[in-house]
């Protein structure tokens, strides 16, 4: 397996999937291939997912470097993560928050990384467990190809299983989360709202691809703001499978897409009777 555009970083082939250690997140997310968060879009309006460009927001800022300290830790969020001091409305500031982004490095204020310091300290015993594993990779990248399509995605954490004893091909794959609530009602909404459980399905496909076994999928999340508090969820294979059937059917649409299909809006006809 061979993919052209990122023939000048280092892979390892694995099953029918390419494992890519070292491809920065910006390279990753604007380079080639579908990610769950693409497909997933697709499924909501196809046109707006085609026509979509990925605008960069001060929430998506400050989620890349609460990634970067508590998943990739201290090292990666010094060379990654600039943070500005006094008011980011300073021409001064301004000026360096141009150069830093030119430099390629996220930047979010010193008010923000506060935060972001109390949520590593709050960070609960469980969390650290699942987040600093034994045997942890962060942040790598797999592609694998469906059917035409070339697929990717990144776990924030893949490890060996927690407990032993466990198959040489088992894995858990974490993904941290930082939300608004992590009330177990309120959390379960979030993952309703935005297809988590559709992203961890796809997830593990890619790891069936590369010839794993997902032991475990775990959603560590943790809120923004004081407390900090944070719990771990475990989405089951049921769930996965269920998620993994509405992507395959986005999957079939944009392969249909692929091969000249007509793009539809909100997935739905182009005259609607309203029903109020």
């Amino acid at each position: 397996m061979k993919i052209d555009e990122l023939n000048t970083y280092e892979s390892e082939q694995r099953g029918e999937a390419l494992i890519f250690a070292d491809i920065p997140n910006e390279a990753y997310h604007a380079g080639v291939g579908m990610s769950s968060s693409a497909i997933r879009r697709f499924g909501e309006s196809q046109l707006h997912a085609i026509e979509h460009v990925q605008e960069t927001t001060p929430a998506m800022n400050f989620g890349t470097a609460a990634h970067a300290m508590l998943v990739e830790g201290d090292e990666a969020f010094n060379n990654d993560i600039a943070v500005l001091t006094g008011s980011p409305y300073t021409n001064a500031n301004k000026e360096l928050k141009k150069e830093y982004e030119e430099r390629g490095l996220t930047v979010i204020k010193e008010a923000e990384l506060n935060h972001i310091k109390g949520m590593k300290a709050n960070m609960i015993e469980e969390g650290n467990m699942y987040l600093n594993p034994e045997g942890k990779l962060a942040e790598a990248s797999f592609y694998w190809y469906e059917d035409e399509v070339l697929c990717k995605c990144r776990p924030d954490v893949l490890c060996p299983p927690l407990t032993k004893p466990y198959a040489d091909n088992s894995v858990v794959v974490i993904d941290y989360k930082t939300t608004q609530s992590c009330d177990p009602k309120a959390f379960a909404g979030s993952v309703r709202k935005y297809g988590y459980d559709m992203q961890a399905a796809w997830y593990r496909r890619g790891m069936q691809k590369a010839g794993f076994k997902v032991q475990e999928f775990v959603f560590v999340a943790q809120e923004k703001v004081p407390p900090y508090a944070a719990k771990v969820f475990r989405i089951t294979e049921e769930q996965m499978d269920i998620g993994w059937e509405r992507m395959e059917g986005f999957l079939k649409d944009y392969k249909n897409y692929s091969k000249g299909g007509h793009l539809s809006i909100y997935n739905s006809p182009n005259i609607v009777d309203l029903i109020l």
